[in-house]
């Protein structure tokens, strides 16, 4: 058997991405033990995937900040006798544990992430063809997810369209009015049902959009990130901005439409081919700002670039989506 451990990410949108080594690294060592190393966010997502044999918490702005934070983490590691670090993250911790070290391949950074991540595998002979970021439901979260659906009595043959319109970023945000426009579209036009997400620090936003509808939504208050995956695996489609509950609905399976105007699309939009990218086409000359040196320097507290985004152009690619097979 060989222990690998995967350095993965802090936030759950990278952390998600990165499962996509998952299944390449399983079929070249067929009896490896798996272990993710994840941020304190992204930890209850992945801890009882059955993907992964174990995960393990890098707390970067707590327990291992600093240096002795890290000097503790990277001896408790180093404890483990692991085999192989996958390092994912770029992680100068990820060479000092005593193992073999596959880092990222130095190269063009505007490429996708989960492209940058199989190149990681595939520079050592690992087969990477059609890998792709992947987050298992258990039947567990499969039971839960349908009895709220089965609570709210929603028929198995209504339309369930899942909407998040929160980021961890004010500048990738499209506004509230908006999303609640779209949402009474979908309501009136096709008596969708309207599955409302948000964030632990979103709620007033959620309640927000909530307010501004004519319909009424099922508010989705869970902070358990299975339990929203599992839901948002109960949807048809997927809509909300760039950030993790985006790349979790791409993860397990759910079409996306995704909402991009101030972040890079070409390296973190959702990946695969079901899903659709939503830009104005304004430009401003500073878009995508992020990642970059001065990310929202203009102040001006929201992304013209998004807010450009109209409503009709939403739809309408919502209606090219639902028509297709």
């Amino acid at each position: 058997m060989k222990k690998i451990l995967v350095f993965s990410f802090s936030f759950i949108g990278d952390a998600v991405l990165s499962t996509t080594v998952i299944q390449p690294l399983r079929n070249h060592f067929p009896t490896s033990h798996i272990t993710f190393l994840v941020g304190p966010l992204a930890v209850d997502l992945l801890n009882d995937d059955p993907q992964i044999d174990a995960t393990l918490i890098y707390d970067n702005r707590g327990e291992h900040s600093g240096l002795i934070g890290r000097f503790k983490l990277i001896r408790y590691l180093r404890s483990l006798k692991f085999d192989l670090v996958v390092n994912l993250r770029d992680s100068f911790i990820a060479q000092c544990i005593g193992a073999e070290h596959w880092g990222l391949v130095r190269g063009d950074r505007n490429t996708h992430a989960v492209k940058r991540y199989l190149d990681v595998l595939s520079k050592h002979g690992v087969d990477v063809l059609n890998a792709y970021p992947h987050i298992q439901i258990t039947e567990d979260g499969n039971t839960k997810a349908h009895g709220l659906l089965a609570e709210e009595v929603i028929s198995s043959e209504k339309l369930v369209i899942g909407i998040h319109p929160g980021g961890n970023w004010e500048y990738k945000l499209w506004s509230a009015k908006k999303y609640a426009e779209l949402a009474d579209l979908l309501t009136e036009r096709h008596d969708a049902t309207i599955l409302l997400f948000a964030g632990p620090n979103e709620r007033k936003l959620q309640n927000n959009v909530a307010e501004l509808m004519s319909s009424q939504p099922i508010i989705i208050d869970t902070d358990n990130l299975r339990e929203v995956a599992a839901l948002i695996a109960s949807c048809n489609i997927y809509i909300g901005n760039d950030t993790g509950p985006m790349h979790i609905a791409a993860a397990v399976g759910t079409p996306v439409i995704a909402l991009f105007g101030s972040t890079n699309h070409i390296r973190s939009g959702p990946y695969g081919k079901s899903h659709t990218v939503i830009q104005s086409g304004l430009d401003l000359g500073c878009n995508p700002c992020h990642p970059g040196r001065n990310p929202g320097g203009c102040g001006a507290g929201s992304c013209a670039v998004i807010d450009a985004i109209a409503v009709d152009q939403v739809w309408k690619v919502f209606e090219d989506l639902l028509s297709e097979p």
